[in-house]
């Protein structure tokens, strides 16, 4: 056990002057010392033992703020958490204990954490947010226990879907997770999820009827988020997601006393940007964002990015911005309605995308960069290449409109067989085709995009490769679905070819304008049924709609 760990009692002293060494015999036998020679002792006080580590090390008085304290922060240095001792009679307090394998020692709990500090944490890290995902969510977890549940339950359904286990919905038409009687119908292996899950969040409720706590809150929001991702079920996700975007969006408005300025500035620099994130998946997904984004475009790219990070969260804002843009012109465009106001913002876009990828140029010309950053920066321009070739469509209603952006297509294919296949040294290469969980999105989403709106056939194969050989879930996209239905609509579209070399394309009739996917959440989580829309009659004319089963196993 670590040193730590144990309670150590403060030294005791004595009045008069120590006994040598062996001699065993009572104070009382011996003769005072003089008065003039007697020597007042300290009163002794137990240590505190609450405080951070590094300040600690540094033998200074800590303020104890959670998760890391102001101390170490406003003097500009790392702050490296809380170690909290295990209470005595409490058969959880092995939950403080990572075990060194995933390998059966016995109680479930260490093993699920074991599994999240091992597997899920890296994964759900990706190439951007190591340091959320392996030291502040853990910091966090020592001190509070809806964390802690939290990490477990994620852990262990993780755990499941490496393995290939299948699962079912956390919540059945009438069963909320809260209930009694939740996990009634759920399969063996998810009992034990579904507890840890109700755990959380009643342990979450209590902490949040005794304050504000508004980063334990966020962060639970981002871990229930990730649950129902891993789940792949939306509609709970979406609205862990808008209870924390709302109480992130009402932070930003508190008082800047010393400690709320604290907190507000982890706050944004480490919680928002998650719900940012969160609302681009949730947005593609059909959820419109009823609040106003939290950034303006002129403010979306600073002047430099120090790090990929950066760069990641300025394209993300800009990708949210043009989603909204597309799905306000989503039905106007067809209807005749696009007006000069909507092509001057849609530029305004395009150039922001442009001064972004030149922004991203300049920092990888920084002796610093490595061959991950090389790899990250290549997952970025994907998402700028897509956003760029989707809203530059937007405003069309033809879908041969597509047609002009053969070239972005080939270069996304390319970019992501890169980053599967060749990038980066062989333990990158490994941990890129072995992750089957990610927060956020990567490569999926937008080579479904590719390989749906692509009508060469030669590129959107390409894509389809690259989707069936990745064989993961990025957020609420799973790369096995998209690739089945992206591949419907390229044999519905290409029905009627007689050439598959690229020098003979769909008509605009046989194109398939959108495609909505309904996955069940029942104990079968095989069967998809996807709408398709079609123009067989021409913009004017009357769309086509049908719906088709399709069967992923």
């Amino acid at each position: 056990m670590a040193a730590e760990k144990i309670q150590i009692l403060p030294l005791r002293r004595v009045a008069s002057s120590s006994p040598s060494s062996g001699d065993y015999r009572s104070s009382e036998s011996e003769s005072p010392p003089h008065k003039a020679n007697t020597k007042k002792s300290r009163t002794s006080k137990p240590k505190v033992r609450s405080g951070c580590v590094t300040c600690k090390i540094r033998r200074v008085k800590c303020d104890e703020t959670k998760p890391e304290c102001n101390r170490c922060t406003s003097t500009g240095r790392k702050c490296d958490g809380y170690v909290v001792k295990p209470r005595k009679k409490r058969s959880d307090c092995t939950l403080l204990k990572v075990p060194d394998s995933t390998v059966d020692i016995g109680p479930a709990e260490p093993r699920a954490l074991g599994f999240f500090h091992q597997k899920t944490a890296p994964s759900l890290s990706s190439y951007f947010d190591a340091d959320f995902w392996t030291r502040l969510v853990f910091q966090m977890s020592y001190a509070e226990p809806s964390i802690r549940h939290a990490m477990i339950a994620l852990g262990t359904l993780h755990e499941q879907r490496e393995h290939g286990l299948k699962t079912v919905p956390l919540m059945s038409a009438d069963v909320s997770p809260m209930s009694e009687n939740g996990a009634g119908n759920l399969a063996t292996g998810d009992h034990f999820a579904i507890a840890q899950y109700n755990k959380a969040i009643t342990f979450l409720s209590k902490r949040m009827s005794s304050d504000s706590a508004i980063e334990i809150a966020l962060l639970a929001c981002i871990l229930f988020v990730c649950i129902e991702f891993l789940r792949g079920d939306p509609e709970p996700a979406v609205k862990h997601f808008k209870s924390g975007m709302t109480i992130a969006l009402a932070s930003l408005s508190k008082s800047n006393t010393p400690g709320a300025a604290s907190s507000l500035e982890r706050i944004k620099e480490h919680m928002l940007p998650f719900f940012n994130r969160i609302e681009l998946l949730s947005t593609l997904f059909g959820n419109d964002a009823s609040w106003n984004y939290p950034v303006e475009l002129p403010e979306a790219v600073p002047d430099e990015f120090r790090n990929m990070r950066e760069a990641r969260d300025s394209i993300v804002h800009i990708a949210n911005l043009t989603i909204r843009f597309i799905r306000y012109m989503k039905f106007r465009k067809y209807n005749h309605l696009v007006f000069a106001d909507d092509l001057a913002q849609q530029q305004a876009l395009l150039r922001q995308m442009e001064v972004w990828s030149l922004t991203l140029d300049k920092m990888l010309l920084a002796d610093t960069i490595t061959d991950r950053d090389l790899d990250a920066a290549k997952t970025l321009r994907i998402h700028r290449l897509v956003a760029a070739m989707w809203l530059r469509k937007c405003t069309i209603p033809e879908e041969c409109g597509c047609d002009q952006s053969m070239t972005e297509f080939e270069t996304t294919v390319s970019l992501a067989e890169a980053i599967q296949s060749v990038a980066g040294t062989r333990d990158q290469r490994r941990a890129m085709n072995s992750s089957t969980f990610l927060f956020d999105m990567e490569i999926v989403s937008p080579l479904y995009y590719v390989a749906g709106k692509c009508r060469h056939p030669v590129i959107r194969r390409r894509a389809l490769a690259v989707l069936k050989k990745t064989q993961r879930r990025e957020g609420l996209w799973d790369s096995n679905v998209a690739a089945a239905v992206a591949e419907r609509v390229m044999h519905i579209e290409e029905a009627n070819l007689t050439f598959l070399d690229g020098n003979e394309l769909p008509d605009e009739k046989s194109r398939i304008h959108n495609s909505q996917i309904t996955s069940e959440t029942g104990t079968n989580r095989t069967k998809h049924d996807v709408t398709f829309h079609t123009k067989p009659n021409g913009m004017d004319g009357h769309w086509k709609i049908w719906k088709e089963r399709i069967v992923v196993l």
